[in-house]
């Protein structure tokens, strides 16, 4: 089992070179559908509760009842080979989820979303929420570290993803999230204090962005200088953005989620260099 497994890993690896490869070479520009994203995030961020996330408990009670959630691994697959998974999920590298829609559940299907921190799955439910899917959510409390720390049990033997073809997103809509997805940088967009610190002493430009509630703000503080939009506010405060789409920007929040949530939001408005606090 241990060899099918390898060798089944190997192929799926150099099958997604593969693809990167001819991907590379046939690169075009997307265009950028600003309204088309303006109601899907409206629409996200509206009907959006505890930012979409989920706890180990309630994932378990869910798993509990039929129909089960739909689980969507975004680690990597020698992630996965190396520390196992939770059974029954399909894994899509988060570079690739753009790519493999086909592979999803039906829009009215609940999908809860998980990784090795709870930072990849919450760009995955946030793309996927944009995408039309009616019911994402993102596994928190440590996401798929969380699960192993609480000894519930993984499977090892990666099973072959199945086609399903059971949605058709906008095509335009996934041109946008495909691209921006494929070209998430390697550190995926986390950023240290330590960084910001540096960057805020000899980058003037930096700009910072903070996705809190007034409320969380008025009651402690916030990072001189910086721009304040509350997530829930960002579609509507569209002016309020930086005109400048190469310009670094700095989002940050109280928990994490929000801030990884605007800066997915940027990416897929064609923002090329924003990032999200990290600890």
């Amino acid at each position: 089992m241990y060899r099918k497994t390898n060798a089944l890993i190997s192929l799926l690896v150099l099958s997604s070179l593969l693809l990167g490869a001819c991907q590379s070479e046939a690169t075009t520009q997307v265009e950028v559908d600003e309204k088309a994203l303006d109601a899907a995030y409206t629409t996200f961020l509206r009907d959006m509760v505890m930012y979409n996330t989920i706890s180990l408990d309630d994932l378990n009670k869910l798993l509990a009842e039929e129909p089960t959630p739909f689980l969507l691994d975004v680690r990597e697959f020698d992630e996965v080979a190396e520390t196992g998974y939770i059974e029954g999920a399909v894994v899509i590298p988060i570079r690739d989820l753009g790519q493999r829609t086909d592979l999803l559940p039906s829009f009215d299907t609940t999908i809860v979303t998980y990784c090795a921190s709870g930072w990849r799955c919450t760009i995955a439910m946030t793309v996927l929420e944009a995408l039309g899917w009616e019911h994402v959510l993102s596994l928190s409390g440590g996401s798929f570290s969380g699960w192993l720390n609480a000894n519930q049990p993984i499977a090892t033997d990666l099973p072959e993803a199945v086609p399903l073809n059971a949605a058709t997103p906008d095509p335009t809509m996934l041109a946008i999230m495909a691209d921006f997805l494929s070209n998430i940088p390697e550190e995926l967009g986390m950023i240290t204090v330590y960084d910001v610190n540096n960057e805020m002493m000899t980058n003037s430009d930096l700009i910072l962005l903070d996705v809190r509630q007034t409320e969380e703000i008025q009651a402690t503080g916030a990072i001189e200088g910086a721009v304040q939009i509350p997530l829930e506010e960002l579609i509507a405060r569209k002016a309020d953005w930086p005109s400048d789409k190469d310009a670094k920007i700095v989002v940050y929040s109280s928990l994490g989620f929000p801030s990884i949530i605007a800066m997915t939001i940027l990416w897929s408005y064609g923002y090329t260099d924003v990032w999200s606090l990290i600890g």
